[in-house]
Order: structure tokens, then sequence, then C-alpha cells
């Protein structure tokens, strides 16, 4: 069984994917050797795909709706990556420094809304789709696993008796 960054010894490992097939064919992409490094290299790809969804979502908001929305959530998608940074740097302290995950992350949102509601130049409903850009490039970046996995003949969940 591969080893799990998740395994802290309360029974998570139990939810690593299992490998049926053996070989180096087996896995889908290099297993880091260090989690954190998987760690990171997993918020890189987050970022740069959200990065590139946003620039899409921008150019077909500004050609459909013009100047003012594509703005809107252009702040909107700014504020997301700056919750995703900001959780993300929570997540990494986590197990180092403190055992429970921050707050500060919580409050992009809700300024972001408060400014949004105040503002006359940033449109609420936009702003807040933009914000939700991270959502689709967590959903890729999940179902290419996925599909990888299962491509590589994987079982998922599948549940291991905890000790």
């Amino acid at each position: 069984m591969v080893p799990s960054p998740l395994d802290d010894g309360a029974g998570l490992s139990r939810f690593t994917p299992l490998s049926n097939a053996a070989g180096p064919e087996a896995e889908h992409r290099p297993a880091a050797a260090d989690p954190m490094e998987a760690f990171h290299d997993l918020r890189l790809q987050l970022l740069r795909l959200t990065l590139v969804i946003t620039a899409v979502a921008a150019v077909v908001t500004g050609l459909a709706w013009g100047r003012q929305p594509c703005l809107s959530l252009l702040a909107g998608a700014a504020a997301g990556l700056l919750y995703l940074l900001l959780l993300s740097r929570n997540v990494q302290r986590l197990g180092k420094s403190t055992s429970k995950v921050g707050k500060l992350h919580l409050a992009v949102p809700i300024l972001l809304v408060i400014l949004a509601l105040r503002l006359d130049s940033l449109a609420f409903f936009p702003a807040f789709l933009g914000f939700l850009l991270y959502k689709p490039a967590v959903l890729l970046i999940a179902l290419n696993d996925l599909s990888t996995a299962q491509g590589a003949g994987q079982q998922f969940f599948t549940a291991s008796p905890s000790t």
C-alpha cells in the first residue's frame, strides 16, 4: 500500500487509494518523498489553474457583459486567490506550530461581500462568482486525479481495518 500523507496514526490511511497493478506504470505521477513537497506541488497547480480559469472568465465576461462586470469578477477572483493563499498558509502551519486551522482566511469573503454591497463600482453577483472561480480548478484537479488513477487500475476508498 502507498503511504498516505494523511496517515497521522488516527486511521486516516484507510482512505488512501490502493493500487492493484504492480510496477512503475501503476503510479500516475511520481510520489513525492516529502508530503509537504506534494502539498506545495498541489498548491501551485491549483493557483495556476485558477489563474487560467480566471483569465478565460474575465475575457468572456468582458466581451459578453462589458467592463464593469469584468472588473467586479476580477476583484472577486483576486479575493478568491487571497483566500486560497491564506488557507494554504494555515494548512501548511498545521502540525508544526498549531493544532488547528486559523480563521483569518474567513475574513476575505466577508470583506468582499461588505465591499460589494457598499461600493457602487463593485457588482455583487460577478464579484461573488469571481470569488468562486477556484472551485472549478479544484474539481478539475480532482477529476484528473480520479481519471488517471482509474486508468492505472486503482480502487478508491477501500476501507482497511483500523487498528
